[in-house]
């Protein structure tokens, strides 16, 4: 008995909703006139929208970075250890540009506003790159009325300059630079940058891409490059000494060409003069041992940045097609019209029961 009344009372339940939603079909094929006209409406507006709203290009480059978890010096390693050399005092690889670390000083101020005050050619000439965005960004008459002008060199830049340039930044990370990792689980890291101006798109994404690339590769090799200049300059240093005593043997040797080997005073200054030969030389040679190495291991810190995309023009672009952006239009403006109707139906519903 239980169980057949729990049935019916769902057989009522699954009633009720065929009936409300037969009650729904019902009052919205009574408006059906308004909801196709509210969404003819707002599909032409969204449309009129995409006709005459700026179009945003986007300058793209992908590119590969050398992974950090190989092994340095380790293929070295045997064979330093068998000339004597101390590998770790050459300078290995560092881990302090990982590929997060390198995207986040692409979003760092000082490589945005080195970028930035970097000249290119536009349709007007040469200009750095932040008076061209000022003007594609209808910035450079507010500029010209408070009197400053980046086309002055950087030592003459003010206080307002700094402060235009901190805006600048501020809106160019917020707006339009991504920098991201397409794939995790890869070393490829993608700068994307988006402008209405598609030709300044191009010149800030390929200047900031090298900027930070070259600031990557010199403070990267900074340490193996300063040990490989230290120890050039010891080895030309040594090699001028040993230089210098091999001559003042040649010399003692020509003022006294016939020794008398019964006197051994007279040998002493020679065998001072060899003794600062043979000091010389096992430096020297030491010296040049570690150069050698330290050659290797600049060669091998030195960075592999592989570019795979690069932005070519035409830059892709968010320009929507008059058909698609109607019929897009139009859905849209179905779905809040039926919405819209549905809410005031129910509404009404809820004030009669109430009365």
């Amino acid at each position: 008995m239980e169980e057949h009344r729990h049935i019916h009372e769902e057989r009522i339940s699954i009633a009720g909703l065929i009936q409300n939603f037969q009650a729904w079909v019902k009052a919205m094929l009574a408006v059906w006139l308004r909801i196709i006209f509210v969404a003819i409406a707002i599909g032409g507006l969204f449309l009129i929208y995409q006709l005459v709203r700026k179009v945003n290009y986007k300058a793209e480059t992908t590119f590969v970075l050398e992974s950090q978890s190989g092994g340095g010096l380790g293929q070295l390693s045997s064979l330093a250890s068998l000339a004597g050399v101390n590998v770790g005092s050459l300078g290995g690889e560092s881990s302090l540009f990982q590929l997060d670390n390198i995207t986040e000083l692409y979003m760092s101020y000082n490589m945005m506003k080195e970028t930035l005050l970097t000249k290119k050619e536009s349709e007007l000439g040469s200009e750095r790159l932040i008076t061209w965005y000022g003007r594609a960004n209808k910035l450079d008459e507010n500029w010209k009325d408070i009197g400053v002008s980046f086309e002055v060199p950087q030592d003459m830049m003010e206080v307002r300059h700094d402060s235009i340039l901190k805006k600048v930044v501020k809106n160019i990370r917020e707006r339009n630079l991504v920098v991201s990792k397409p794939n995790r689980k890869l070393s490829i890291l993608s700068v994307a940058y988006t402008s209405n101006d598609g030709a300044f798109a191009k010149e800030f994404n390929e200047t900031l891409v090298q900027h930070v690339n070259e600031f990557y590769t010199v403070t990267k090799t900074k340490k193996t490059g300063e040990n490989l200049r230290v120890l050039s300059f010891q080895a030309d240093s040594v090699k001028r000494v040993l230089d210098q005593s091999l001559n003042n043997l040649a010399m003692f040797d020509e003022r006294n060409p016939n020794r008398n080997p019964l006197k051994t005073s007279a040998l002493v200054p020679r065998q001072k003069i060899m003794i600062d030969v043979q000091a010389s030389s096992a430096v020297y040679e030491e010296i040049v041992k570690n150069l050698e190495i330290a050659k290797i291991a600049h060669r091998n810190n030195m960075p592999l940045i592989q570019v795979i995309d690069k932005p070519i023009l035409p830059l892709e672009d968010d320009h929507m097609n008059w058909y698609k952006a109607l019929v897009i239009g139009m859905l849209v403006g179905g779905v809040l019209a039926v919405g819209f109707f549905t809410l005031r139906r129910m509404y009404r519903t809820i004030m009669r029961e109430e009365e």
